[in-house]
């Protein structure tokens, strides 16, 4: 996983566990029930992305692996860590899902089966996993497993076609689903995040300028206009901040919470969406 996208994607799925344990579940045949995150070192040398425990009719192991470059060898790769999970989690059954996040990330050998030749010629052992390439993915799929998963749809080569309307539809299903504001936000700030991994700068900032239209609507965002949540307001700049620009610096963060004028804080809330970075946002005047 590309480390510029792991805090995003970890954060995602830290905060919506259930939402990508029932997506994986489904793509591997695990029967659904209640999730688990576990611990993912499985040695001195190997960790996995994310391992969940599904306690459901048939308990059961889910091994995630997220990928953004292309690269051979994934299959034996996936097979070390599958053998070292279930031996961590007492001979459970460990079915591993390998997650393509743009075109790029794909390879000739994931086929979804592994066989290894044994000294006769014949497969001595035959390894099965399953991959989920994000880009064909459809929208309404992607947008229907959860709000966790929400922000993959515009990864999509049907959200390619037309990104605007993709993040449209994005918007409509989560206030469909009565997300928080708080929650909404946060996980905006993943998308535009996420969608570095596929669109031009110039596509996102198109999207920032839509959402930037649209963000007065919202309750979250009156925080500024009123005089007893400021504080909640610099902590909404700071969140959103963090999502485009990453965390803000000690400096950083207590400059925003020195903000005492209601104007100006409304100004540099008003240009999150725009400003190059947290010292460009900070020289609001």
């Amino acid at each position: 996983m590309a480390k510029a996208f792991d805090a995003t994607l970890n954060t995602l799925i830290d905060d919506h566990v259930a939402d990508w344990a029932g997506f994986l579940a489904a793509r591997c045949g695990v029967p659904p029930g209640p999730a688990t995150p576990l611990d993912t070192d499985l040695s001195a040398t190997l960790q996995a992305d994310r391992l969940f425990r599904v306690d459901g009719p048939a308990p059961a192991v889910l091994h995630l692996e997220l990928e953004s470059n292309g690269r051979l060898g994934m299959p034996e790769e996936l097979l070390r860590y599958n053998g070292a999970a279930r031996a961590a989690v007492g001979g459970l059954p460990v079915h591993s899902v390998l997650v393509l996040l743009r075109p790029k990330a794909n390879a000739t050998d994931l086929t979804e089966t592994l066989e290894l030749p044994g000294a006769d010629g014949r497969p001595y052992l035959t390894f099965r996993y399953a991959v989920v390439r994000v880009w064909q993915e459809t929208v309404d799929g992607l947008l229907a497993a959860g709000p966790g998963l929400a922000p993959l749809a515009l990864l999509t080569n049907e959200a390619a076609g037309d990104l605007p309307a993709a993040f449209g539809r994005f918007r409509t299903r989560l206030r469909a689903a009565g997300v928080p504001d708080n929650v909404e936000h946060g996980l905006m700030g993943s998308t535009f995040v996420l969608c570095g991994l596929r669109y031009e700068k110039d596509q996102i900032e198109t999207l920032y300028r839509n959402l930037s239209m649209t963000l007065e609507d919202s309750t979250t965002y009156q925080l500024i206009l009123d005089r007893g949540r400021a504080a909640e307001a610099r902590g909404l700049i700071l969140m959103i901040g963090g999502q485009r620009f990453g965390t803000a610096p000690e400096t950083v963060a207590a400059a925003v919470r020195g903000i005492t004028d209601r104007e100006r804080l409304e100004r540099v809330a008003g240009r999150l969406l725009a400003a190059a970075g947290w010292d460009d946002l900070l020289a609001t005047p």
